[in-house]
């Protein structure tokens, strides 16, 4: 069977091209415009009884979904006026109303930003100040952390939204027509602390080589479950959402990651595919009982940071063959893939290839081939579609085409030499006791700048500082060698990559 055969099947299989289903999905853009209200209400003609969501003890089936979305819009037009291109930002965790609150907004054709919930207080003031927002939806539980005292636009808690909703006070609403949903932003540079706007229209042609790699390279149409903990303001995270909510799967939620907790939620559910993070997938492998409770996951898609060798063996070792490895960035959207085919043919881990529709280049390469990877596609953030950008990442690609990361760009010059400190992350996290670690510069009157590392040990580790440095000799650089080592459990934000202690 060939590839475009198998994509054919699986697409009739999602009833995306059965005479039926093309007139069905027209009808659902007709009816709702080109927004994430039309897939919803399309999965809830095909799966109406199928389970949606599971959050939190409670469990929705698509027409429940599809019908309560229609009761947050009604309630967001009528009581709080929202209209087409407002600007209205959403700070939430994953949950069941947060999932009706961004279909909801983007029926009304409002143009959505997605907040950061580890955005500090004073840079969130800061922030939106900036944008000129007509209105702020929230949980109140991020409120006190997150939200200065006095916010500049109006705001409201996504509990009173649906309390509104569960006293049924609105009547009927004639809803606006609608051709095209907002834009939706979403910010990057959490880990850095300086958020950059990366923002897409609502469409759906653009978004389609995406979707057909997964259907062609993972097969995520043949698994039924997923788990997401990966927040909805992170590009991995939506599109995991809006991707699992069209070919109508279950979607086991978490309003933040905790692996205890991970681990019995995809025990119980018999979860299928776990998009996540090297980071998060670490802290799994470091749970006890964690293998038993993993054996119904077939397919683990790790993206958002560098994947070791180390975590990757470790995932084969104790579920198989069943990681993917995925690369993008929230400007260029989703654009390289490895299978795990590609994963167990490589001496060093492979980032892959480019998908269909995506162009990539090295350049300023140096003498050992490595440079600054550039990317081209249709489905960048807006401004940037079919135009080239550098992911500031250095990379070098085989004579097979193959990509492979060698450090994300980010030079220190330490004592007159230039160190890149990811490299030497990747040094450490190989030693066996270690589980996760962030190595960062920090000022030096003597060199300018030196590096400093934190790491996490396994359980009942004993290893030294000492004992640590000795191994790393070696491998590192004079300028490399971290000239303090601090052992300590590493900050994970809640979009799974690594914050600075």
């Amino acid at each position: 069977m060939t590839k475009k055969t198998s994509i054919l099947k699986a697409l009739y299989k999602l009833h995306l091209i059965t005479p039926r289903g093309l007139f069905r999905l027209a009808g659902c853009f007709i009816k709702e415009g080109v927004t994430l209200m039309a897939v919803l209400r399309f999965a809830s003609r095909y799966y109406p009884d199928c389970c949606a969501i599971v959050s939190e003890g409670e469990r929705l089936t698509y027409k429940q979904l599809y019908d309560y979305a229609l009761q947050v819009t009604d309630v967001l037009y009528s009581e709080y006026h929202f209209r087409p291109h407002d600007h209205v930002g959403i700070l939430c965790r994953n949950h069941s109303a947060s999932v009706a609150l961004f279909t909801a907004l983007s029926r009304l054709g409002v143009n959505i930003r997605l907040l950061n919930s580890d955005m500090g207080s004073e840079k969130m003031e800061a922030s939106l100040q900036k944008w000129h927002l007509n209105a702020i939806v929230y949980d109140e539980e991020l409120q006190q952390r997150c939200l200065p005292a006095e916010i500049p636009c109006e705001s409201i808690t996504i509990e009173s939204v649906c309390e509104k909703v569960q006293r049924g006070l609105v009547g009927e609403v004639k809803r606006p027509r609608i051709i095209r949903g907002g834009q939706i932003s979403v910010f990057t540079g959490g880990s850095s602390g300086k958020y950059k706007e990366a923002s897409r229209k609502t469409g759906v042609l653009q978004f389609l080589p995406p979707f057909l790699a997964l259907l062609k390279d993972i097969c995520i149409q043949n698994y039924q479950s997923v788990y997401l903990s990966l927040p909805f303001y992170h590009g991995f995270g939506l599109g995991t959402l809006v991707i699992s909510m069209a070919m109508g799967k279950k979607i086991c939620l978490a309003r933040r990651f905790k692996e205890e907790s991970a681990l019995e939620m995809i025990a119980k559910e018999q979860v299928e595919v776990m998009p996540t993070v090297p980071a998060m997938l670490a802290r799994i492998w470091q749970t006890e009982g964690s293998e038993e409770k993993m054996k119904s996951v077939q397919c683990v898609i790790s993206g958002g940071d560098r994947l070791s060798k180390k975590l990757l063996d470790t995932t084969r070792e104790k579920l198989g063959d069943v990681l993917f490895n995925l690369y993008g960035t929230s400007e260029a959207g989703f654009f390289m893939m490895a299978t795990p085919k590609d994963l167990s043919s490589k001496a060093e881990v492979t980032l892959g290839r480019p998908i269909t529709g995506v162009e990539c280049e090295v350049r300023d390469k140096d003498g050992n081939g490595v440079g600054t990877l550039w990317v081209r596609s249709k489905w960048a953030m807006i401004g940037q579609q079919n135009k080239w950008q550098s992911t500031g990442d250095r990379v070098r690609c085989d004579e097979g085409g193959y990509f492979f990361h060698e450090s994300a760009g980010k030079m220190v010059v330490c004592g007159g030499e230039n160190v890149y400190p990811e490299n030497v992350e990747q040094v450490i996290a190989q030693y066996p006791e270690v589980v996760n670690t962030k190595v960062y510069p920090v000022a030096d009157e003597t060199f300018g700048f030196v590096l400093k590392a934190q790491v996490e040990l396994a359980k009942d580790s004993h290893l030294t500082t000492d004992e640590l440095k000795a191994w790393l000799k070696p491998k590192l650089a004079r300028a490399e060698m971290p000239h303090e080592i601090v052992f300590q459990k590493i900050e994970i934000l809640s979009t799974g990559k690594r914050g600075v202690g």
